[in-house]
């Protein structure tokens, strides 16, 4: 029995041991699997490359849902990353999937896989379509109309623009959102331009009356249009009773208002206004002195003749000019006697040359009649004598005294003198004039546009800008004073004619609130030339160094004026860089001017008449106004077409009338573009200009051109959702702005 045990608890104990000695079986391990980012986005055109970063602890693959989804490895381990790009998308929007994959081997159970989400915008081109605030009729702009009274409009036929023309046309000028108007000279004058003043304190009354003029204004001031005179201080006309007074009486006070020398070369140091400029022999002109007059009486005597003194010319039925000399008896009178058959013409000359004063002659009908004295002005009419047989021709009040004044622009425009510029205020001159400024500022003028002032202390070849300086701004200060006791809390405007560089030009805002920046045209040539990348700076400089002089300076752009070749000349009569020269000017900060016929596009050049830059405005397709007429007839028929007529482009929604209008529209509803301040934007392109617009408040504007002829795009990181403004075309895809060949956009920013 014991035999039999034995074996089995053996059995049993081998058994355990075998048991006991076998391998254990390995633990299974859980893996680990976190993917980042869970999303990715890509623009149609997106080359960039983005990094899937993975964590885990073991292996993992990667899957991609679609071809234009591109990985740069199948699988990894442990910690790593995958390289994601995508391929051009030219269609529709796209989305895929990248599957980053969990892997299990032998002792390692699978993650989960994570799904990456990618997706691709399509090619999504947005057209620009401007939707701009509605107007609420509170002008906020400050720009100007440049107008020629005498070929504006015209009211009553006679082919001379007129007060009441404008009045008619107060309408026009309010809807091309204008707040001002610069009047040319309203004064008497002699020539057709105005600018040689008669009488400072009456209207020329081929424009109408002072009632006329006063309703112009208030009717101006009722559409929320301001009106500035333009005020020539430098000269009068030679035709002002000033200047006759003071050449007819020596006594007169009016001699002190010109400068009058017998030597001017030794007398030009002792004008105080001259003082620090230089003679100029040729900007003096010999003056004619007394009202001489002639007499002619039959008599017996035999022809006889002077050697020397006057001159006295004749001529019968075509025949050449015959020279006499009078006989001078140096008491103040001279004679000559001469054969007289049939009719004569007279002349009379008090100096060998043909200067200033030199030829006297009729004043109204030149008939003479035997015995009856005619009195004789400078550079009158023909005289006629009809008579049989020998006479005698008498002058009396004849002086000797040679008078020469300064006219720096010419023989019928002295120059005024003021004294001293120092003690100006109590110059009779300088009252006199300021006296008249008042009249105009107490009937309601708001301003003045002053002509040529760097010349008044001096001429056109030398001139003193300090002394420029002293008399503008005591001139300013008097007509300042005289604006805010009519009853006016702001300060009177006044721009002037610097014709100069900007260097210059800008210190004369010391005296005054503005001056026309000259140099701005060429900017603007330049700019459209193709080249963009100065203007911004060249704006900012020109602002900057204006209120350097005086926090309150005004800049005053303008394209072209009265005294220039056309802007549309200037620029080959391109309508489209005409539209972006005036989409230009009225996105950028100041004060801009617009010239008569400008908004039009009319052109022309000075070549054959000043005449020719100030074409009467064609209101009508049929031409029924004087604008055919042009001004003295010198007119472009050519370009007077009904195409350019305000008929025609008010009803052309593309026209270069309507660009002025949307523009100047816009500037009266945005205070940003009104008088925001303007920044660099910077956006990329030669051809690009770009800017910003910052209102006081706040209000934001982008304002991107291209000036290029051809279409050009640039990245844009501003919102682009709000265009208030186009000329031209553009669109955006993306950040991708797309602008057409000489194309203009403005957008309000959040």
């Amino acid at each position: 029995m014991r035999r039999a045990i034995f074996p089995l608890a053996c059995l049993l104990f081998v058994a355990s041991q075998a048991f006991s000695c076998k391998e254990k079986e390995p633990e299974i391990v859980q893996q680990t699997l976190t993917v980042s980012p869970t999303s990715l986005s890509f623009e149609p055109e997106d080359s960039r490359s983005v990094l899937l970063n993975v964590s885990s602890n073991s292996t993992w693959g990667v899957a991609s849902s679609a071809d234009w989804i591109k990985v740069d490895k199948g699988s990894g381990d442990g910690n790593g990353s995958v390289t994601v790009t995508v391929t051009a998308n030219t269609g529709e929007d796209r989305t895929g999937t990248i599957t980053i994959k969990g892997m299990s081997s032998a002792n390692v159970k699978a993650a989960s896989d994570v799904t990456v989400q990618v997706s691709q915008r399509g090619k999504h081109v947005v057209n620009i379509v401007p939707a701009p605030a509605s107007f609420d009729g509170n002008k906020r702009s400050s720009t100007t109309y440049q107008l020629l009274i005498y070929s504006f409009a015209d009211s009553d036929g006679d082919g001379i623009g007129d007060f009441k023309g404008i009045q008619n046309k107060l309408d026009y000028l309010d809807a091309l959102g204008v707040t001002g108007i610069w009047l040319s000279p309203a004064h008497p004058s002699d020539s057709y331009h105005a600018y040689d003043v008669t009488d400072y304190y009456a209207v020329n009354p081929l424009y109408g009356t002072e009632q006329d003029f006063k309703n112009l204004i208030d009717a101006a001031h009722a559409k929320g249009i301001k009106i500035y005179m333009d005020y020539v201080l430098n000269h009068s006309g030679k035709g002002n009773d000033w200047f006759k007074q003071a050449l007819a009486d020596p006594s007169s006070k009016y001699r002190d208002y010109y400068f009058l020398s017998s030597d001017p070369r030794a007398d030009y140091s002792k004008f105080p206004m001259l003082k620090g400029t230089r003679y100029e022999q040729g900007e003096w002109k010999q003056a004619t002195t007394g009202s001489p007059k002639i007499t002619i009486t039959k008599t017996d005597e035999p022809e006889t003749f002077g050697t020397s003194g006057w001159n006295l010319y004749t001529w019968q039925d075509g025949s050449s000019t015959r020279e006499l000399r009078f006989v001078d008896r140096g008491d103040g009178t001279m004679y000559l006697v001469l054969e007289v058959n049939g009719t004569r013409g007279i002349l009379i000359r008090k100096y060998m040359n043909w200067n200033a004063g030199s030829k006297f002659g009729a004043s109204g009908n030149g008939k003479l009649t035997e015995g009856t004295p005619m009195a004789l002005i400078g550079d009158g009419g023909d005289i006629t004598f009809t008579g049989n047989g020998r006479y005698k021709v008498e002058l009396s009040n004849v002086y000797s005294e040679t008078l020469y004044y300064m006219g720096c622009f010419s023989d019928w425009m002295p120059d005024l003198n003021y004294g001293d510029p120092s003690a100006v205020e109590t110059n009779p001159t300088f009252l006199d004039v300021a006296g008249s400024a008042d009249k105009w500022i107490n009937m309601g003028v708001d301003g003045f546009r002053l002509d040529a002032v760097k010349h008044i202390c001096g001429g056109i070849a030398s001139y003193s800008h300090a002394s420029n300086h002293i008399l503008l701004k005591k001139w300013y200060d008097h007509c300042n004073a005289t604006y805010q006791a009519a009853g006016h809390t702001d300060n009177i405007f006044m721009v002037a004619e610097e014709w100069d560089s900007h260097d210059v030009e800008k210190n004369y805002y010391k005296s005054l609130t503005s001056c026309f920046e000259f140099e701005y045209f060429g900017l603007i040539t330049a700019t459209l030339g193709g080249n963009a990348t100065g203007y911004v700076s060249a704006v900012n400089g020109y602002i900057n160094d204006h209120k350097a002089q005086r926090s309150d300076a005004i800049t005053s752009l303008f394209l072209t004026n009265h005294d220039q070749d056309r802007a549309a000349e200037s620029l080959g009569k391109s309508i489209t860089k005409e539209k972006q020269a005036a989409a230009l000017m009225l996105t950028t900060p100041g004060k801009p001017f617009i010239y008569q016929g400008e908004e039009l596009g009319y052109w022309g050049t000075k070549e054959g008449g000043d005449e020719y830059v100030r074409t009467p405005i064609l209101w009508d397709k049929a031409g029924n106004d004087c604008a055919k007429k042009g001004v003295n007839n010198k007119v472009n028929s050519s370009m007077l077409t009904s195409s350019i007529s305000v008929e025609a482009q008010t009803a052309d929604s593309g026209s270069l009338l309507n660009v002025y209008k949307t523009f100047s529209k816009l500037r009266n509803t945005y205070p940003a573009l009104a008088d925001g301040v303007m920044t660099n934007a910077g956006l990329s392109g030669t051809s690009i200009a770009s800017w910003y617009m910052t209102s006081s408040d706040g209000q934001k504007l982008l304002v991107v051109h291209n000036v290029s002829g051809t279409s050009k795009t640039t990245s844009v990181s501003d919102d682009m959702s709000k265009p208030i403004a186009l000329l031209g075309t553009a669109s955006y895809e993306g950040t991708n702005l797309t602008l057409g060949a000489n194309s203009s956009v403005v957008f309000q920013l959040k």
